[in-house]
């Protein structure tokens, strides 16, 4: 059975996630592990490593504010809040994204890590010449 203070463990250290860090990812995730997101899809602890270490190089700052995690058996639900910076996204201002993760756990390792959220909301809406093209078109389809 996954312990409480395990996962408490899981949110702490990605709230401390840098592009110094990476290389622990392995503390809490399979050498197999599976990792979707709506931007991208990574097989093997190998690649995620390889995978946040290209997004944590290109962020200036990033931060998550994590809901109460609802356990059941070994699979982890849990809502968050997303704010980064990156210098050529949204004029190097904040972005906000709410999401959620699903963690699947095996042996107090994650081994599917699948997250939930808008890609419009955290990159395409944030790009200025995309911006007003996904604004006119959220515009046009609300009737």
């Amino acid at each position: 059975m996954l312990c409480k203070a395990r996962v408490q463990e899981f949110f702490d250290f990605y709230q401390k996630l840098d592009k110094n860090s990476t290389k622990n990812l392995d503390q809490y995730y399979a050498k197999q592990v599976s990792f979707t997101d709506p931007l991208h899809q990574v097989e093997g602890l190998e690649q995620l490593i390889a995978y946040f270490d290209r997004l944590y190089a290109r962020v200036t700052e990033i931060g998550f504010e994590f809901s109460e995690p609802d356990i059941v058996g070994d699979r982890v639900w849990c809502s968050w809040v997303m704010t980064y910076r990156h210098s050529r996204i949204n004029s190097g201002h904040p972005v906000r994204v709410e999401g959620a993760s699903r963690l699947d756990w095996q042996d107090n390792k994650v081994v599917c890590h699948r997250d939930f959220f808008d890609g419009g909301q955290m990159l395409w809406e944030q790009l200025p010449l995309l911006r007003s093209v996904i604004a006119a078109l959220k515009k046009r389809m609300a009737g």
